[in-house]
């Protein structure tokens, strides 16, 4: 009984080895609980962490930026307005007809750029050259029934008035030549005068350079004399010296005196020359002038009755009028319609076959050197864009420079349907800005971005866009003082960029502006750098 009683014993809690496997394993069990505990601690504090790092990294990026303060500085602002609008053509020629004539072609449609000189319109001139020969016909029919005497007198007081003409403007050539002439002939005695003086000059040079030679001779057969010790004598050298020196002065002399002689012979040649030529030119117009002259004197006694030669000159004047004009529509049909400057065509307003009329609008054509953006200014703006501002216009992915060169001084109504009635919204302002160089990329009416740019301030004081507040005594900003106090500053705010104001009054370079103000910050109170960011958050201190 006491055994079975002890096997059940040994059975529940078994030996004491058994037991102390038993007891290790409870250890190790406990040990690795701890273990886990210990590293789902971890996990969430750093879980916790990036979570609580995310939030305000998120925050401050709502809050627009990563710092919760903005020393002020200086630096540049350029202040653009940005507006969009519809390429326009600013100019628009319109081509009339010269002519009644039929069309026979027209060589473009509307849209198309042309250049200047492309033909644009072709006519139909077999009606108006036959009126051409019509027109010639009659005149001469016309002359020809005219007294011959009548036109014999008219012919020879046209000679008469011709040839007085001619020989007046012949006879101020001749007059212009002689003065010409005796102006050459001037030049020819002067050139004389001076060969003749530089002859002379030459002989004389010539015979001074002889002497100076045999002085030359003289010198050298002297210096080989010597002294009672055999050596040279001191002044023979030097008169030796000396007798080289004049000869080469001689020398130079006489070459300069040769090279001006020259120049005066080559002067005097070529001027002889030209009074030859001019001689032979004045008698040429000598012979012409005793020929119209003699045009005068032959015809000076036909004579007609002045009221004969007035009827006879006013019908033939008519005649040639009448030629002109036929003779001009010929001409204007057959070189049809062409392109004065390169453009686009706006309108087509006739059609192929139609008969045009002399001053009917045949096509228009937009300048292709004046091309624009035609944009809406809204009343923020209208006091910042005036004429000649520069501005950057983007089409279709073009970027073209231009400038502003019409501002309306008119308001356009806006319409809107309101309840089946028209309503007006209110008035736009219409501004056009001149494109510097168009190019084939630019096609009318397409939408354009437009940056104009209204001014610049260098080295201006500035701060972010977030940090100005307004209220009803005007503009200020939050800085922080010396003392860690929040401050208020009423401020000047001039041109404005993307990102800054540029500040004209009111704080100093160095400043500490709070970014982002909230409703909860007082002047005076404490800043605490860091919670401006969270200020007014639901849950944050």
């Amino acid at each position: 009984m006491e055994n079975e009683l002890l096997n059940e014993t040994v059975e529940e809690t078994g030996t004491p080895k058994e037991q102390k496997k038993k007891s290790k394993k409870k250890i190790i069990i406990i040990v690795i609980v701890v273990i886990a505990v210990i590293l789902l601690a971890l996990v969430l504090g750093s879980v916790m962490k990036n979570f609580s790092a995310n939030m305000q990294e998120q925050m401050n990026a709502m809050m627009g930026d990563t710092e919760s303060t903005y020393t002020v500085e200086r630096q540049d602002v350029e202040q653009e307005i940005t507006t969009s609008g519809n390429v326009i053509g600013i100019e628009t020629k319109a081509y009339t007809s010269p002519v009644n004539a039929k069309v026979e072609d027209i060589r473009v449609e509307v849209g198309q750029t042309v250049k200047k000189g492309d033909i644009l319109l072709t006519y139909d001139a077999s009606e108006l050259g036959d009126n051409l020969a019509k027109v010639k016909i009659q005149a001469q029919s016309e002359r020809a029934a005219g007294n011959e005497g009548f036109e014999q007198a008219a012919e020879a007081a046209s000679k008469t008035k011709k040839a007085k003409k001619s020989a007046k403007s012949i006879q101020s050539d001749i007059d212009k030549l002689k003065k010409e002439i005796e102006k050459l002939s001037d030049d020819l005695e002067t050139y004389n005068e001076k060969m003749t003086e530089y002859a002379t000059s030459v002989e004389k040079d010539q015979a001074e350079v002889e002497s100076a030679k045999a002085a030359q001779k003289a010198a050298q057969t002297a210096s080989t004399e010597t002294d009672e010790n055999g050596a040279p004598v001191a002044s023979s050298t030097q008169a030796l010296t000396q007798a080289n020196s004049d000869l080469a002065a001689a020398n130079s002399k006489l070459e300069a005196d040769k090279a001006k002689l020259q120049e005066y012979k080559d002067l005097y040649k070529s001027t002889n020359k030209k009074l030859t030529k001019k001689n032979e030119e004045l008698q040429e117009l000598q012979t012409d002038l005793a020929e119209q002259e003699g045009i005068v004197s032959a015809n000076k006694d036909v004579k007609v009755s002045e009221s004969t030669k007035a009827q006879l000159a006013a019908s033939n004047e008519l005649s040639q009028m009448n030629i002109n004009d036929a003779q001009e529509s010929y001409d204007d049909a057959e070189a049809g319609i062409t392109a004065e400057a390169s453009g686009i065509v706006a309108s087509i307003d006739v059609y192929k076959g139609a008969f045009a009329t002399e001053s009917q609008t045949l096509l228009t054509i937009i300048d292709g050197d004046k091309i624009g953006v035609e944009f809406s200014i809204s009343k923020d703006d209208l006091g910042s864009i005036t004429n000649g501002q520069k501005a950057r216009v983007v089409v279709s992915g073009h970027e073209y420079e231009g400038t502003v060169d019409f501002v309306s001084r008119v308001a356009t109504l806006d319409t809107a349907m309101a309840s089946g009635s028209n309503a007006t919204s209110g008035g736009t302002i219409k501004g056009r800005i001149l494109l510097d160089n168009p190019d084939e990329n630019i096609y009318i009416g397409v939408s354009a971005k437009a940056y104009i740019f209204v001014g610049k301030s260098e080295n201006a004081l500035t701060i972010p866009y977030e940090a100005l507040c307004s209220d009803i005594d005007g503009d200020y900003v939050y800085v922080v003082n010396d003392e860690n106090l929040i401050e208020r500053k009423d401020v000047k705010i001039g041109i404005y960029s993307d990102e800054y104001y540029e500040v004209l009054e009111g704080i100093s370079e160095g400043d500490k502006v709070i970014r982002n103000v909230t409703s909860d910050m007082k002047p005076g109170d404490t800043y605490v750098e860091g919670n401006a960011a969270m200020a007014g958050m639901p849950g944050m201190e």
